[in-house]
């Protein structure tokens, strides 16, 4: 018998043959494709970054805050997001029910991935020829909010499925909706829930009730559409004093606030809508104000929401209805103290930032740290005499001769900072008057020439330092320029004749100073120099030195020397005594140098950082200021009674105010461009700058300023026990020329032998005035007979009053 397979048709021996081939080839092209995918998923996993998914939390973008010395926050610093940072615990159970029934309902189930999902999403996609169904579950999106990227790719999908799965070994279900809650968008620049409530209903999480949590759980999916709000141009027919205000910052292709929106904004001030700095940030162009209004599409997404919690058993039908009907109220939250300007915090961000870089942070990574770290960052601020500061210098009252620049920015302009001089925190600080900080000048970091300002801690405190005493005898009179090459002149061209340096102090005498200066270098017990009406040996390098190093070692920053500017050249007599500096000092410097002077001769850095927390509340940095003796506590307290004398019977009388015991110093720049006064009660020190931004004429002079900061001071130690400067062991009374004067024990004053001299000059000056008067007696007479010859009545004459004042 024949084999069966020779009786088959031929034909079907080659179709059977034909088929095996196709399905060899599928099947070797399944292979092949297989592992070809498999090879590019491998590739894939290979390139991913490694993560350590225990660590999310430092992954966590988490916006920093800035709080005051007992704190109260001050300031969120905003960036691009606000984020802030909430544990497991404090998220409401409706909430983390709300997240898992619309965005993965099968999330306590699955280990990252919801393969039933997948394939529902892969049926519709191609029925709908769409990708509108992603699959993602709550893992796979931290995984995208943490470690991948918003892009839509196959990559980044297949990079997330493998994080996923990774984050699902290493952490707990509650873990990863911590994590996830804290890294969701939510629209409005808002990332994490904790965020979204203060945002939108001006509440922290954990108070949310049911439908607040509904609508926030349906935000996630499209935020931009799903948004709680959308904001709507202000018409003068709302009712202002019943919408909720966002201010939105202006660019540079914003058009200008109209007057419409200005007097809008007014209204609102008035109202108490807004506080004054958000009014002159408006009125400045760099804000403009909006209502927000309720986004009704964000309530269709909210109750879905809804339905999915009571479909899956997560709520009851009356929570259900109940939420169904609630009216949701927007309540825009605030993200600062309002009523103050953001000067101070401005100094607190630049300063942490340093801080950073000296941790070993990049200037970018420091800043990045800052804005997305989550830090709490502390300061010294009083806040409350940061609001007496403000609402004082913001008086136009202070500032007569005012007009506005060509920039809309009002003119004088005004800085002032005060510090603590035992701790040598900086309490209170503004850089401007009628604006708001932030991208504007910050004028209490700017310098400018500090006039006759600087003479008592560059020429005195040097000279004390070098023998110097407060019973040292001078001549204030015109100095010989022939003698010299250069002759100072004092305001009004007053002149004490032979004195003391506390007068010399008292009445700012340029002169003075100019002399005190060169002999700091000398040998005030050389016959050359006891014997001359002006000291012969001394040596203008030495002096000029060290007057330079003691304003270094009090933290001015800003001298500038030959070696360093050949164009400019602070190293001489006239920038050191005078205060014409090349920059100057700024009011910051200023008053952290007058602290040595208030603070028994110590000096140590104002700082406006007292400690920084991590995210974590690790403590990555600590304040500790580090005192150097500048002088001894002897010479500080006789610098300060002799400051105390200016203000008492000087230049600084518009300081003086009942209540506290006064020291410090006015100064005045040529043509009155800038004036100030500096000083200090046993509480606190105090710099107050006045100038026009573009160095214009004041019509006012250093008086003003030492008024202004009378108000302040007034203010600020209202309820403060009355002090008085404590006088330290060591001192000495003696009189000299009749006036008792305080010298540190072991030593006597200069000069003294010159105090005949003066009594010479005085018969010399009194004989020469009688010479004079006998001949103007004959003038009078001889014009008084032509007068009544010609005219029949006698002439009168006029008295000229000569301003003894610095000014």
């Amino acid at each position: 018998m024949k084999d069966s397979k020779n009786n088959k048709p031929r034909g079907m021996i080659k179709l059977s043959s034909v088929l095996k081939i196709l399905i060899l080839i599928v099947v070797a092209a399944i292979i092949i494709l297989g592992s070809m995918v498999t090879a590019i998923v491998l590739g894939i996993f290979k390139k991913a970054p490694v993560i350590d998914p225990s660590e999310y939390r430092s992954q966590l973008s988490e916006t920093s805050r800035i709080y005051t010395n007992d704190g109260k926050l001050i300031e969120t610093l905003v960036s691009d997001e606000f984020s802030e940072f909430v544990p497991y615990e404090d998220i409401p159970k409706n909430l983390v029910n709300a997240i898992v029934a619309i965005e993965d309902e099968r999330f306590f189930e699955h280990s990252g991935v919801d393969y039933k999902r997948v394939v529902g999403a892969l049926v519709h996609d191609l029925k709908t020829r769409s990708f509108d169904q992603g699959a993602s579950t709550i893992t796979m999106q931290l995984a995208k909010n943490l470690y991948t990227s918003f892009s839509k790719s196959v990559v980044r999908k297949i990079t997330d499925v493998y994080y996923s799965y990774q984050i699902e070994e290493k952490l707990t279900k509650e873990q990863i909706l911590e994590a996830y809650l804290n890294s969701a968008g939510f629209s409005k620049g808002t990332v994490g829930v904790q965020a979204a409530a203060k945002t939108f209903f001006n509440k922290n999480v954990s108070e949310l009730d049911l439908a607040e949590c509904a609508l926030l759980a349906g935000v996630t999916n499209l935020p931009e559409k799903y948004t709680p709000y959308n904001t709507q141009e202000i018409s003068p027919d709302d009712d202002l004093g019943n919408i909720e205000i966002v201010l939105l910052p202006k660019n540079e292709n914003s058009k200008p606030n109209s007057d419409k929106i200005i007097e809008i904004a007014k209204s609102l001030n008035e109202l108490g809508q807004i506080d004054n700095f958000d009014l002159i940030q408006i009125q400045n162009d760099l804000m403009v104000p909006v209502k927000a209004v309720f986004n009704k599409t964000s309530q269709e997404r909210q109750k879905l929401v809804l339905k999915r919690m009571h479909d899956q058993n997560l709520i009851t039908n009356e929570e259900y209805e109940n939420a169904l009907n609630e009216k949701i109220d927007i309540n825009i939250g605030s993200r600062k103290e309002s009523g103050i300007s953001s000067f101070y915090t401005d100094v607190v961000q630049k300063n942490t930032i340093k801080i950073l870089m000296n941790s070993g942070y990049t200037k970018e990574e420091a800043t990045s740290k800052l804005f997305n770290g989550g830090l709490k960052i502390y300061t010294p601020m009083d806040i409350d005499m940061q609001r007496t500061l403000e609402q004082v210098v913001s008086n136009p009252k202070y500032y007569y001769g005012g007009f506005t620049d060509k920039n809309g920015v009002i003119q004088p302009q005004v800085a002032s900072v005060i510090i603590d001089q035992k701790t040598h925190e900086v309490k209170a600080l503004v850089g401007g008057r009628n604006v708001s900080g932030g991208r504007l000048l910050n004028r209490a970091l700017v310098p400018r020439q500090p006039g006759s300002s600087i003479k008592p801690i560059s020429v005195y405190l040097t000279a004390f330092n070098n023998g110097a005493t407060a019973g040292d005898v001078y001549l204030d009179s015109k100095m010989p320029e022939k003698i010299f090459g250069y002759s100072p002149r004092n305001a009004g061209n007053y002149y004490q004749g032979w004195t003391t340096i506390r007068d010399l102090l008292r009445q700012s005498s340029n002169v003075g100073a100019f002399q005190v200066a060169r002999d700091i270098s000398a040998d005030k017990d050389a016959k050359a120099n006891k014997n001359s009406t002006y000291s012969k040996v001394y040596n203008d390098e030495e002096s000029i030195n060290k007057m330079a190093d003691t304003l270094k070692s009090i933290g001015v920053s800003t001298i500038v020397e030959k070696k360093d500017n050949p164009t400019w050249n602070d190293m001489d007599y006239s920038p050191l005594t005078l205060g014409g500096m090349s920059y100057g000092i700024s009011p910051f410097e200023m008053a952290g140098a007058f602290t040595t002077l208030a603070n028994e001769g110590k000096y140590a850095n104002p700082y406006v950082v007292s400690k920084i927390e991590s995210n974590t509340g690790k403590v990555i940095y600590q304040s500790d200021p580090k005192e150097e003796e500048i002088t001894t506590p002897q010479n500080a307290y006789i610098l300060t009674d002799l400051l105390r004398d200016v203000v008492r019977r000087g230049t600084g009388r518009n300081a003086s105010f009942a209540g506290q015991d006064v020291a410090g110093k006015t100064g005045t720049t040529n043509d009155k461009k800038d004036v100030w006064f500096v000083g200090y009660t046993p509480y606190y020190t105090c710099s107050v700058w006045i100038g026009n931004d573009k160095n214009q004429k004041l019509s006012f002079g250093s008086t003003q300023a030492a008024y202004l900061w009378k108000q302040i001071m007034r203010s600020v130690h209202e309820d403060l026990d009355k002090k008085e400067f404590e006088e330290p062991d060591g001192i000495y009374t003696k009189y000299v020329n009749g006036r008792r004067e305080l010298f540190v024990d072991g030593t006597t004053p200069h000069y003294t032998n010159k105090i005949g001299w003066y009594r010479a000059s005085q018969e010399k000056q009194s004989e020469s005035k009688k010479d004079d008067n006998d001949e103007n007696n004959n003038n009078k007479k001889k014009s008084s007979n032509e007068n009544e010859n010609n005219n029949g009545k006698k002439s009168s004459s006029k008295s000229i009053i000569i301003d003894k004042n610095e000014e």
